[in-house]
């Protein structure tokens, strides 16, 4: 399998936890009494020449089962004082080139003892340590072999076998690289699981869209250590497009999330086709000029070498300055499509690899975080579809019963007259009162009614609350603007007719206005939303902007979470005694706000 590079997986391959050093030093230690308890008895029931082995081969095998012991023991009674694996490795390297030495040297049968620093060394590390640990058994075996020879030299005619040499250093070297290999994948395997578990748990349905956007760019940020992520998608079946933007916020923190509704004319800038579903382009400076470097992956997965490409300026423009550039393509069955963007992400020399993995974990995050939009969605008609039953039964039940119960309180004021005027005074009383709820049920009504504004059909809407309002009320109002259609998400269209209706609901209760004008244009780049009435204002005097309102709590408390939630600006200016005046300035890009 490809390796995943350790400037990817950043902040999920950091050092073993303590509970799992002890668990693999407590595995070691029990291998290790058992390898040396296993020596110790081959020696000494060898066949042949054990009094060969005996001067030496007994005291330093019976010190290695009893040092064996010892560590098992430490490691068992005091796992927070775990001893420095490489101390623990290098008396086990020791041991073996002692015990060959003592034993016929290279051509010793105990230099399978080697083997077990292998796998030692696989255990604990990777592939590079364990290769170097096989290259230190090679070179032990070379030195052995030297000293040896010349002191066979003077004493017999015939030396060792350098054919039987070579055999064993190439075994040690093969059995190193192969257990290595197999170790360090399986390593990358663990480590890239739990990337992906990591990332894959935060789709969390119960937390929310927006919530859940926000922790998995989150994730990806962290994971490929990069500056900006950006994630655009089309819904192919409602032929819908998103755009999300986070950027890297402080360690432990939620990245602050951007969403906007694309226009469809905008889709070709990010979904431009470059011949790869994968790849990184890295701008690199030469005596021509600056080029990009750049390395694909196809839909199968096999390196491509692209041919030149060059980014369209609305491209550029739409994903800033960056000296690294790290794209993943998104296909879910035909039904959304899409890609994400890593700014200046961390990539090693193994962009191939880091391609690979990318792509891995674009395949297991993006069904679970369509599951969550899917459920977001669902739970969004279920409330809609609630709320507009909730509304009919008002308007067909409620509503209907206090006006009637009104009319006839009516006639029956008119049918006493004079008869009885203290009786005929407390029924009109009560028909004020009556009618007073029945404005009340139908801005709730309203309220309950979902509204799906467009961009298109926002500046209509807010014209009918406003007929609607003077309608119901009898206070005189006007909706003046100049717009035909306003470049705000669906969302901040409804939030913005929701304010207009709390900003009348809270004139007829709180004002006494005769009159209320309500106003929208674009100024600067904003949307630009104002309210004004000549009723007796608020209880405080000046121009007050939204920070001193909150520092102050002053103003309606409905109004400002809403402009709050659109990432706007809300003023109020008020005149006690001659009216107020709202002013609510949205900006017609960058909304942290979920459809």
């Amino acid at each position: 399998m490809t390796a995943v590079p350790r400037s990817v997986l950043y902040g999920f391959e950091p050092s073993l936890p303590l509970d799992q050093r002890v668990r693999a030093e407590s595995v070691l230690a029990v291998a290790r009494t058992f390898v040396a308890t296993s020596v110790l008895a081959a020696i000494s029931l060898a066949p042949s020449q054990p009094v060969q082995y005996a001067p030496i081969a007994y005291p330093l095998l019976i010190g290695y089962v009893v040092f064996a012991f010892s560590v098992v023991v430490l490691v068992r009674s005091r796992p927070h004082r775990v001893l420095s694996a490489l101390a623990l490795h290098g008396v086990d390297l020791s041991v073996a080139a002692a015990v060959t030495v003592v034993t016929d040297g290279p051509h010793s049968p105990f230099f399978m003892l080697f083997l077990f620093s292998l796998l030692s060394a696989a255990y604990r590390w990777g592939f590079a340590e364990t290769v170097a640990t096989a290259c230190v058994a090679v070179f032990l075996l070379q030195i052995e072999a030297v000293v040896i020879s010349s002191l066979l030299a003077r004493s017999a005619p015939v030396g060792l076998d350098p054919d039987r040499l070579g055999m064993r250093s190439a075994f040690l070297l093969l059995a190193g690289i192969l257990t290595g290999y197999l170790a360090q994948s399986e390593k990358q395997f663990r480590s890239e699981a739990t990337a992906i578990a990591a990332i894959v748990s935060q789709a969390d349905v119960r937390a929310g869209l927006k919530q859940t956007m926000a922790a998995v760019l989150g994730t990806l940020l962290r994971l490929f250590n990069a500056n900006r992520i950006l994630l655009v998608v089309h819904q192919n079946t409602t032929n819908q497009s998103f755009r999300w933007d986070a950027r890297r916020a402080l360690e432990g923190s939620v990245p602050d999330v951007r969403y906007e509704r694309l226009e469809l004319d905008n889709l070709s800038t990010y979904m431009f086709s470059p011949g790869a579903a994968e790849w990184h382009a890295v701008r690199r400076r030469s005596l021509r000029g600056e080029r990009l470097d750049i390395v694909g992956l196809d839909r199968g997965g096999s390196r491509i070498r692209p041919g030149p490409w060059v980014f369209s300026p609305e491209f550029l423009t739409a994903i800033g300055p960056f000296k690294q550039l790290l794209v993943f393509g998104i296909d879910l069955e035909n039904e959304w499509t899409g890609r994400v963007f890593l700014m200046d992400p961390l990539v090693g020399a193994d962009r191939p690899g880091v391609l690979g993995f990318g792509r891995r974990v674009m395949r297991q995050i993006a069904p679970a975080v369509r599951n969550v939009y899917l459920m977001h969605r669902l739970r969004s008609t279920a409330t809609a579809i609630e709320r507009a039953r909730i509304a009919r039964e008002l308007h067909d039940g409620v509503i209907q019963s206090v006006t009637a119960v009104e009319i006839q309180v009516a006639a029956l004021s008119l049918r006493l007259g004079s008869e009885s005027p203290s009786v005929v005074h407390e029924l009109r009383r009560l028909n004020t009162i009556l009618r007073e709820e029945v404005v009340r049920l139908r801005e709730l009504m309203q309220q309950l009614k979902p509204l799906d504004l467009s961009p298109e059909q926002l500046v209509d809407g807010l014209g009918d609350v406003v007929q609607r309002f003077q309608r119901e009320t009898g206070i005189a109002a006007k909706f003046v603007t100049q717009l035909d259609r306003v470049a705000l998400p669906p969302r901040a269209c409804r939030e913005v007719a929701r304010i207009v209706h709390e900003a009348l609901v809270n004139v007829r209760r709180h004002s006494g206005a005769r009159n209320v004008f309500v106003r929208l244009a674009t100024v600067n780049g904003d949307c630009r939303l104002s309210i004004d009435d000549d009723g007796c204002g608020f209880p405080f005097a000046g121009r007050f902007s939204q920070a001193d309102l909150e520092a102050g709590r002053k103003g309606p408390l409905v109004i400002k979470e809403r402009v709050r939630l659109l990432g706007g600006q809300l003023t109020i200016e008020s005149d006690p005694g001659h009216g107020a005046r709202l002013e609510i300035a949205v900006p017609l890009s960058g909304h942290g706000i979920s459809r």
